[in-house]
C-alpha cells in the first residue's frame, strides 16, 4: 500500500502566542499536543511541529496495517481438512480470484491411488466462512469457472503405437488416446480430430468397457480391422480380423497395467497420463 505525504491542510495550528492546537482530520479520535510555547524560535517551533507530524504518520500507517492484514486462506483451508474431513494425503495448491470479491477459491488436490483428484474450497474474504467440495453461486453465476482437471499419475513401460489409427500423423508431439467406440465423450473427441491440425500426433487405442458398454469390444475390433484394411495390403481376410483382435487385445492389458479407469484418457510423451485433452 502506498501513502502520500501526509497534508499540511489537515492540520489546524493555532496562532502564535498561544499553546498550538495540533489536530488530525482522521477517522481515530483528535490529538490535541500543546507542543511550544511563545518565547520558544519560530524554527525550533516548525521543527517540533514537523516531528510529531511524522510520528503520528508512523502511527497511522502501523495502525492500517494491522487493520489491513489478510486472512491466511491456505492455512485456514488446511485446519478445516484436518478437522472436519477424511483427506489424508493432499496438497493446497493455490488460492485463486473468483468473480465475487467475497470470496476466494483454493485449489487442493487429493491422492487416490495413483492419480491426484481436484478439491476446490471457497473461503470468505474475511476467512470466517468456508465452503468444501461445493460451488458458491452469486446472482445464479458460478463464481469460479476454471476447468480443473485430475493428474492421473504416470506409467513407466512403452505403449505399442504400431498399425494404429492415427489422426494428424503431422502432429510434432505424439499423445495415445484411450477410448471405446460406444464412449460419448470418446466420440465428441474424434468428432474434434476428424480437422484436427495441431501440435499432436494422436494415435487410438481401445479400452472398451463391456461392463458398461456391451459388444464395445466387438465394435473395437472392427474399427481396427477396417483401419488394416487401410493400411495393411499385405494382410488378407480372416488375418485381418485376428490381427485386430489381437491388437485390441494388447490395447486393453495395457490400460489395465496403466491403471486407466475411465475413457477418454491421454498418455502424453513422457507418460503423463491426462484427461480432457480434446
Amino acid at each position: 500500500m502506498v501513502f502520500s505525504p501526509l497534508d499540511h491542510s489537515l492540520l489546524n495550528i493555532s496562532s502564535v502566542g498561544k499553546p498550538v492546537s495540533l489536530t488530525l482530520k482522521i477517522g481515530i479520535p483528535c490529538v490535541i499536543l500543546k507542543t511550544c510555547k511563545k518565547s520558544e524560535p519560530l524554527q525550533l517551533k516548525e521543527k517540533k511541529v514537523k516531528r510529531i507530524v511524522l510520528l503520528l504518520s508512523v502511527l497511522i500507517i502501523v495502525l492500517i496495517n494491522v487493520s489491513c492484514t489478510k486472512p491466511d486462506y491456505k492455512k485456514i483451508t488446511d485446519d478445516f481438512i484436518k478437522a472436519s474431513t477424511p483427506l489424508k494425503d493432499y496438497t493446497i495448491r493455490e488460492v485463486a480470484e473468483t468473480s465475487s470479491s467475497n470470496w476466494k477459491a483454493v485449489i487442493v488436490y487429493a491422492k487416490q491411488d495413483r492419480a491426484n483428484m481436484p478439491v476446490l474450497f471457497f473461503v470468505s474474504s474475511d476467512g470466517k466462512s468456508i465452503v468444501p467440495n461445493s460451488m458458491v453461486f452469486v446472482n445464479n453465476k458460478p463464481i469460479f469457472t476454471k476447468s480443473l482437471e485430475p493428474e492421473l499419475g504416470k506409467i513407466d513401460f512403452k505403449l505399442k503405437e504400431n498399425d494404429r489409427i492415427v489422426y494428424n500423423p503431422s502432429g510434432k508431439k505424439t499423445v495415445i488416446m484411450f477410448t471405446d467406440p460406444d464412449c460419448p465423450y470418446c466420440l465428441k473427441a474424434k468428432e474434434k480430430l476428424q480437422n484436427y491440425t495441431g501440435e499432436y500426433r494422436v494415435v487410438v487405442k481401445y479400452f472398451p468397457l463391456e461392463q458398461i458398454h456391451p459388444g464395445a469390444i466387438k465394435k473395437a475390433i472392427g474399427e481396427q480391422a477396417e483401419w488394416l484394411k487401410k493400411t495393411r495390403t499385405d494382410l488378407k481376410g480372416a488375418d485381418i480380423l485376428m490381427d485386430a483382435k489381437r491388437m485390441v487385445e494388447e490395447d486393453i492389458a495395457e490400460a489395465q497395467k496403466a491403471g486407466i479407469g475411465g475413457v477418454p484418457t491421454y498418455v502424453m510423451e513422457d507418460g503423463t497420463l491426462k484427461q480432457g485433452l480434446f
